[in-house]
């Protein structure tokens, strides 16, 4: 069987977001908090359905929820969610080497 788990800036991710949701709608931040529960459980059997961002980081997968995107590694038995962030944020700078920039 297939899992998936999340990396501490992803929990640290998700977090954030659902805060900030349940400030003003605290049945969205839920709904949103279970959509991408689900997706990663479906991903987590399909690996590769993801979007590829090797140009991003080298084997590094994505799926979209919302205006949200589920970074992740495809694993033998699952996958490992590395981030969860708005796909308006600078994508490039959250996977970067920091001397890069």
């Amino acid at each position: 069987m297939s899992s998936y788990s999340f990396s501490d800036d992803a929990v640290q991710d998700l977090d954030e977001i659902c805060e900030y949701i349940a400030r003003t709608n605290i049945n969205a931040a839920n709904q949103l908090f279970d959509a991408i529960r689900e997706r990663c459980r479906v991903v987590a059997e399909f690996p590769n359905m993801g979007k590829s961002y090797n140009k991003l980081s080298p084997g590094l997968r994505g799926v979209i929820i919302n205006d949200y995107i589920v970074f992740y590694y495809p694993r033998a038995e699952g996958i490992d969610v590395v981030r969860v962030v708005s796909g308006y944020r600078d994508l490039k700078s959250l996977f970067c080497d920091p001397d890069d920039r």
